[in-house]
């Protein structure tokens, strides 16, 4: 078994602290990008409510940069407006994951880029975030932004801004 799949587990984890809380927790799915160097990060997590004014969330996630690819696992707290329909919310997270670093080669075949000889190694990063999300009925709609810092050396820096879709439990 491949271990980068034991970070999933925290996501399991806090939806069932999320089923025992008041408050229930949040599945969703984003994608961030970014303008200048065309790169996005695909999400997919669980938020979960600490109290009315605080929240936490988990999410395992893709990132392409370039011939830079990334997969791993998010984590981050908010403070939040905890107003029920229109929420704001500001926070900070961390990641760590498998950084792959490939070279890139167009297919005339296949008409896209192939990534091949790709090297591998854990990288870690921190990001603040900011938000906005609306709450109608059990579906949640966010827009957001972030600023990922990593330990890599070369492009270490990614400003992305994007939105997510969430379903309540």
């Amino acid at each position: 078994m491949n271990k980068k799949y034991f970070l999933l587990l925290p996501l399991c984890f806090a939806s069932f602290y999320a089923s025992s809380a008041a408050e229930k927790g949040t599945y969703y799915m984003g994608y961030l990008h970014e303008d200048i160097n065309q790169g996005g990060v695909f999400e997919l997590g669980v938020r979960v409510p600490t109290s009315q004014f605080t929240e936490f969330n988990v999410a395992a996630m893709w990132f392409a940069h370039d011939q830079n690819l990334y997969e791993g696992l998010n984590a981050g707290f908010h403070l939040t407006t905890g107003t029920p329909v229109l929420k704001g919310y500001m926070g900070a997270g961390l990641f760590s994951g498998q950084n792959k670093m490939c070279d890139k080669q167009y297919s005339n075949v296949n008409n896209r880029y192939d990534y091949t000889n790709c090297d591998s190694d854990l990288t870690v990063g921190v990001y603040p975030e900011i938000g906005v999300e609306l709450s109608l009925f059990r579906l949640k709609l966010a827009t957001y932004a972030r600023y990922y810092k990593t330990a890599n050396s070369g492009k270490n820096e990614y400003r992305m801004y994007g939105a997510y879709l969430g379903l309540s439990f």
